[in-house]
């Protein structure tokens, strides 16, 4: 597997979900989302319409990361390990404004 490394992917607003990526012609055969130590808030990795409220559209929910020790993660893989995941599908919020998460796909 390739992996392709986006660093932290921010959530701006609190609230207002983005996408792990804006190309939709990137597809992976996984997803890894990994919190990032000191930040205060909760995370949330979700589909289109992801409601940190509701938990509408929520897939997982991160709680705030401890300052210390290894960062909690969350990896999508594809049924059969074909490139089949549309990045841009996958959606994050934060309920602290400014934070984000660590995320990496893979390719085969």
């Amino acid at each position: 597997m390739q992996p392709t490394f986006l660093g932290k992917v921010t959530v701006v607003t609190a609230g207002t979900p983005v996408p792990l990526s804006t190309d939709p012609t990137v597809r992976a055969c996984a997803i890894l989302v990994a919190t990032i130590p000191g930040l205060a808030g909760n995370l949330y990795l979700g589909g289109a319409g992801l409601d940190q409220n509701s938990l509408a559209s929520a897939m997982i929910k991160f709680n705030a990361p401890s300052v210390f020790g290894p960062p909690d993660s969350f990896m999508v893989e594809a049924r059969g390990g074909h490139n089949s995941l549309q990045v841009s599908d996958y959606f994050l919020d934060a309920s602290v404004s400014g934070e984000g998460a660590l995320v990496t796909y893979f390719q085969i």
